[in-house]
């Protein structure tokens, strides 16, 4: 079951439903995911036959025919589900109903470092899982980088400063459990899918604003990738109009949109003389609480950073027609006071307009992402040859450990 893929994310759905209650319906899970009760009942059969739940007898004392409940059976432990931002390393201990028992935050650093924040945060969970008698059966990290398919190396990180890192081989020379690492927008839209803004959604663009800028494509229930795992990537989108003095494209989406490009052209304004309250080492909250309160530098760079938006998620409608755009990141969900601004300008500019929302989910998308994946891995090794592959799905992303 490749959750990677959102078109399977039904199957992990009810799986997920039934581990969280003690018993449970064929109908209960119909309401409450939303789902065909013909579509439960074949979702139903496969975990049945590949022994991840049990159907029992229900209770006899009701009227009429008595519905059977649904069981999990999965075994005891929990999974290490990692969030390597460009600024700090954010790491979950999960256990088998997806519930957080413990946390870790700390710097990510660039380079070898951020690789060497993440092991040491995978094994500050190891060792409180080891603590609570949890094993860990699965790991999955989420990167501000891209694993290029043909070398397995991460590149296009320039928020850690990967170009050509072998982060897989370390990995997997340091860990003995089962691990994936995916792009952190990817597992972020695998988040908004499970528990946020794109539950329900078949087509929709998760945008991710912060210390850089990303995105994830999902189309028909299907995660895009493309030819380089670099499906999504709207931070390289021309958005800033023509560069002063040249016939060149403008500023790419990140150049423009990103905290630290925020942050230089409040700075730049400020040089030129334009009165403003932002003093001393400002930073991006400083900028939007400014624009709130009405101050000429800070209500111009938003007004921009606005302009801006509007020009990705038009340029992105204009060729995926998504039923949702998602704003996530830092930036991203800050832009919430404005967004009817966004939403009335990009409805000027294209022939439908999606629905465009701030993530509900707050700095943990990615990570909730990553929790998701790691226990549809858990579910896929204890049952590799009897598990049913959907048709059409993708293959997993490049895994380590045990086999």
């Amino acid at each position: 079951m490749d959750v990677g893929n959102i078109a399977e994310l039904n199957t992990f759905l009810v799986l997920d439903a039934v581990r969280s209650r003690r018993q449970v319906t064929r109908r209960q899970l119909a309401v409450e995911l939303g789902l065909s009760d013909a579509s439960v009942s074949r979702i139903v059969q496969r975990l049945l036959a590949a022994e991840l739940i049990e159907e029992l007898p229900g209770d006899g004392s009701r009227r009429g025919r008595t519905p059977t409940v649904l069981r999990f059976l999965g075994p005891p432990g929990c999974v290490i589900a990692v969030d390597l931002g460009g600024t700090r390393c954010h790491g979950t201990l999960a256990d088998m109903a997806g519930t957080t028992v413990a946390e870790d935050f700390r710097p990510s650093g660039e380079g070898r470092r951020a690789a060497h924040a993440l092991l040491e945060c995978i094994a500050e969970l190891r060792s409180r899982a080891t603590a609570r008698a949890m094993p860990v059966r699965a790991i999955v990290v989420g990167i501000p980088a891209l694993i290029d398919p043909g070398s397995g190396l991460a590149t296009a990180g320039p928020s850690v400063h990967w170009q050509g890192f072998d982060l897989l081989e370390m990995l997997a020379a340091n860990l003995a459990e089962p691990f994936e690492v995916d792009n952190d927008v990817n597992l972020n839209a695998l988040g908004q899918a499970w528990r946020g803004a794109g539950r329900g959604s078949h087509s929709f663009v998760t945008m991710s604003l912060g210390t850089g800028v990303g995105g994830a494509v999902v189309v028909d229930g299907h995660l895009i990738s493309g030819r380089h795992n670099a499906a999504g990537e709207v931070g390289y989108l021309p958005v800033g109009g023509r560069r002063r003095g040249s016939a060149e494209p403008g500023a790419g989406f990140e150049e423009v949109a990103s905290g630290p490009a925020l942050r230089r052209r409040a700075a730049e304004l400020i040089e030129r003389g334009q009165r403003t309250c932002l003093v001393g080492d400002f930073g991006v909250a400083d900028i939007f609480a400014a624009a709130a309160c009405g101050d000429r530098v800070g209500r111009r760079v938003v007004g921009e950073l606005v302009a801006h938006v509007t020009a990705a998620i038009v340029g992105t409608t204009a060729l995926i027609d998504p039923e949702r755009i998602i704003l996530d990141g830092s930036v991203g969900r800050a832009l919430e006071p404005w967004l009817p601004e966004i939403c009335v300008a990009v409805a000027e500019r294209v022939f439908r307009a999606p629905e465009i929302v701030i993530s509900g989910l707050g700095p943990n998308a990615t990570v909730i992402g990553a929790i998701a994946r790691a226990l549809a891995m858990v579910a896929e090794l204890d049952a590799p040859k009897r598990w049913p592959r959907e048709p059409g799905a993708g293959s997993a992303r490049r895994r380590g450990g045990p086999a």
